[in-house]
């Protein structure tokens, strides 16, 4: 005996199944599954707005259209289903019944902002179709053959397109151009021609009269040019702008990210005018997004080979199809091969982007290559032979070993610490405190490099940043006995060192010191100590007073007596 089917909870599993559909964007699967759950709930209004929504989403608005109505008919209070339904209306070109459905649900729900947005978007497109639908429109003029002439002029087209969208430039159009007053009878079988010429013939200057003339002449010139061609020339024309068009279409449905559809434009373009490299290089870019780096790179290649054998040699075409070679290389991480190709295209034309892609290329190259150079058991390796090196005394070689320990592992803050050992024997200063301040970026933590910074500004008679340093190391293990006793060496020589106009003038230049001396505390007590040089007694008196004072001392502005 077969098992009893619960229809509730059949409807519920399609309701399930048509959410899922619908969320992952396969409507075809989602309007199955609401299908089969408006069987078993034939009232329930959510499944039609729902499989409407669908139906929209698959271009299919007659059918979206039927299930908004039905929407609508089952709970009439429903304010999305007039938005189903008139979105389904829109695009079926019905602008006026689209406003009618939206002016309804706008009555249940005057606050309605996506619903006033929709209302103002079917009103404009009702006033843009004052002639017709596009169809309509396209129909009329391609039947009559003087437009047909017309539509051979790309500024006429580009002209005819603003009008489309905004039939009121139609009538500044037919001012400034005469074509557009054929348009306009052909559009509104008004005989505009004979009316406006009559208008026209007393208001016109002496330029709008040369305009006209103009414009004439160049319509003459494209009628001799059009007779001149030969049918193959024509079919070429035509085969040029069904091109142009499916690139166009192409470029939309990239855009949109539904990549099979934009390669088929792209694959129909491309048969109609097999030898344009654009079409190539537009189906690359689709290869790329998908990851298909293979067919990326074929389609490239066939760009380069066509547009290396046209004439004359597009050079603008050409660096664009190496360039975007370069860019799917770069994308495999085959980075020599990324900047031959960047080279190449910078052969044909120095493109600002392609220099700055080919910058990026090069810099991740680097990266790549460091990445790959790392060996921690190698930098072991190289760290022993330096150690041993220096123990020796034979610091060039020392210095030789820890450079490579530290390519093979720059993460490593000892190394960066027996490089500054290194330094110091060559009395190199400033590099010895560059490898300290790397330690200590690796390892905040590392008291060592604090203490041995401590000792090369000491050195170098810097002792208010001697001080610093030791400080800091202080701060984080508070008895380290390098830090103890380097800071108390360093406080005895500053207290002992007369001031010196060689380590004042250094000291200035350093932002902290010329803050220090610009602070109006410090400026009445260097006036103070000028008037009464042993009445003062800054410590006890302001204790950033008394710290700044030996800072000061510290840098060799100040000096004790």
């Amino acid at each position: 005996m077969a098992e009893k089917t619960d229809p509730a909870k059949e409807e519920i599993a399609a309701k399930e199944k048509a959410k899922a559909a619908f969320a992952s964007g396969d409507y075809v699967s989602a309007i199955t599954h609401f299908t089969a759950a408006i069987k078993l709930d034939q009232k329930n209004h959510l499944l039609y707005s729902n499989r409407s929504a669908c139906y929209a989403s698959l271009k299919r608005y007659q059918e979206a259209l039927d299930d908004a109505k039905m929407c609508i008919q089952l709970k009439p209070e429903f304010v999305r289903g007039y938005s189903r339904k008139g979105l389904a209306e829109y695009y079926l070109e019905k602008y006026d019944d689209a406003a009618a459905s939206y002016e309804a649900g706008l009555k249940l729900d005057p606050n309605n902002e996506q619903l006033k947005t929709q209302l103002a978007e079917a009103k404009q497109a009702a006033e843009a179709n004052m002639f017709g639908s596009a169809q309509e429109v396209s129909k009329k003029l391609g039947a009559d053959p003087i437009i047909k002439q017309y539509m051979k002029d790309p500024a006429f087209c580009a002209q005819m397109q603003q009008c489309q969208s905004d039939p009121k430039k139609l009538f500044e159009a037919m001012k400034l151009d005469p074509r557009f007053v054929r348009v306009m009878h052909v559009l509104s079988g008004i005989p505009m021609e004979e009316i406006f010429a009559a208008t026209k013939k007393t208001e016109a200057t002496a330029e709008e009269l040369k305009r006209r003339e103009e414009a004439d002449r160049k319509f003459r010139e494209m009628q001799e040019k059009e007779q001149a061609m030969s049918q193959e020339e024509k079919r070429r024309e035509r085969n040029k702008e069904l091109a142009e068009e499916q690139k166009v279409l192409g470029n939309q449905e990239y855009r949109a990210k539904r990549f099979n559809t934009a390669i088929q434009h792209y694959d129909k373009a491309i048969e109609l005018l097999p030898e344009e490299s654009i079409f190539y290089l537009n189906k690359a870019a689709v290869y790329m997004e998908e990851k298909k780096f293979e067919d990326a790179l074929n389609v490239c290649d066939a760009a380069i080979k066509l547009a290396e054998a046209a004439s004359p040699r597009p050079l603008e075409k050409i660096a664009k199809a190496y360039a975007r070679k370069a860019n799917c290389l770069v994308q495999m991480q085959k980075y020599d091969q990324a900047l031959e190709m960047y080279d190449k295209a910078l052969l044909e034309a120095a493109e600002p982007a392609v220099k700055e892609a080919r910058k990026k290329c090069l810099k991740l190259k680097q990266q790549a290559e460091e990445k790959a150079y790392i060996s921690p058991e190698l930098s072991e390796q190289h760290r022993e032979k330096g150690s041993k090196f220096f123990r020796d005394g034979n610091y060039a070689e020392a210095m030789r070993e820890y450079n490579e320990a530290i390519k093979r592992l720059p993460t490593n803050e000892v190394l960066y610490m027996n490089r500054a050992l290194t330094y110091l024997k060559f009395v190199e200063y400033g590099k010895a405190l560059e490898d300290l301040e790397r330690a200590l970026k690796i390892n905040p933590k590392y008291v060592k490099a604090y203490a041995k910074k401590g000792a090369v500004h000491y050195l170098m008679k810097d002792y208010y940043k001697s001080i610093e340093a030791y400080d800091k190391g202080l701060e984080i293990e508070p008895k380290n006995t390098d830090c103890l006793e380097g800071k108390q060496r360093t406080k005895e020589t500053m207290y002992t060192t007369p001031p010196s106009e060689e380590r004042a003038s250094k000291a200035m230049a350093d932002p902290e010191i010329r803050a220090l001396m610009q602070d109006p505390r410090i400026i009445q007590l260097l006036k103070e100590m000028r008037e009464s040089p042993y009445g003062v007694k800054p410590a006890a008196t302001d204790p950033f007073v008394a710290q700044a004072v030996e800072k000061l001392i510290a840098a060799g502005i100040l000096g004790m007596r």
